[in-house]
């Protein structure tokens, strides 16, 4: 019957058309480059390349300048998306959030170190997905940044100008990164 000869293609179909994403597809041209750092790099260097004037376009000058951030930082300290996403900001100046305060929260912070005279990156060991990892032995991630091709001059702007132009008037959630109002 027709019917039973449709289910039978039906099936064959099925067989065939397994549908599946795939999570690396959007990065498979950079996975499979020579060199997948520095085609990150180059991105970061387009972003740069086309930014447009602060004074005169001051929110997607600040949007572009989180472009930039997001990547380098990506790169630098390699976290997940969550991680890098729920990180704090404590700015020049003010006092740091007490690791014990972090390890609570399962959150990092991005900030300012005067002894290392450096912009330090400091998250508790359980606020990463494998936190049982012999990788942390029970101590947090603690990274200063290198101040590599600008990186402190587009954090300094980030966090004393930018920031604040997305925010607009909403109140500000303290994390590092924070998304246009």
């Amino acid at each position: 019957s027709a019917h039973a000869h449709c289910l039978a293609r039906a099936k064959e179909i099925e067989r065939v058309a397994r549908v599946h994403r795939d999570p690396f597809e959007p990065i498979l041209s950079v996975l499979e480059a020579e060199s997948p750092l520095t085609e990150y790099r180059r991105i970061a260097d387009e972003i740069v390349r086309l930014m447009p004037d602060g004074s005169r376009y001051g929110r997607s000058r600040a949007e572009a300048t989180r472009s930039v951030l997001m990547i380098r930082l990506g790169l630098h300290l390699g976290l997940r998306q969550r991680n890098l996403r729920e990180l704090l900001i404590c700015p020049r100046g003010r006092g740091h959030t007490p690791e014990r305060r972090l390890e609570e929260m399962r959150r990092g912070e991005l900030r300012w170190s005067e002894r290392d005279a450096g912009w330090e990156v400091l998250i508790p060991a359980v606020a990463f997905k494998n936190s049982g990892s012999s990788f942390f032995g029970g101590r947090p991630f603690r990274l200063i940044l290198p101040d590599l091709a600008d990186l402190y001059a587009y954090i300094d702007d980030w966090v004393n100008t930018h920031r604040q132009a997305l925010l607009g008037r909403a109140a500000d959630p303290g994390t590092f990164f924070v998304k246009t109002v």
